[in-house]
């Protein structure tokens, strides 16, 4: 059994989400990287403020676009 503290939890959780410092994924790679890191990811076709895989993306891959993850779900067939 592994023990962890409190903030050992968080920051791996951060790790693993790719929330923690400066981007560490960049470009459609790093989609399919990030994507196969964390497992999922929940793509939903509407758009209110913003996609919900959109938005999740955004803020961890440097240099997202939304044509990005449309070429990996529809062309690329990489995810």
């Amino acid at each position: 059994m592994i023990q962890l503290t409190n903030r050992q939890a968080r920051q791996f959780l951060l790790l693993k989400h790719g929330l923690l410092d400066e981007y560490q994924f960049t470009g459609k790679q790093g989609v399919s990287d990030f994507v196969r890191q964390v497992g999922c990811i929940q793509y939903d076709p509407i758009d209110v403020c913003g996609k919900s895989a959109e938005l999740v993306l955004q803020s961890r891959i440097k240099g997202f676009t939304k044509n990005m993850l449309a070429e990996l779900l529809y062309q690329d067939i990489m995810i």
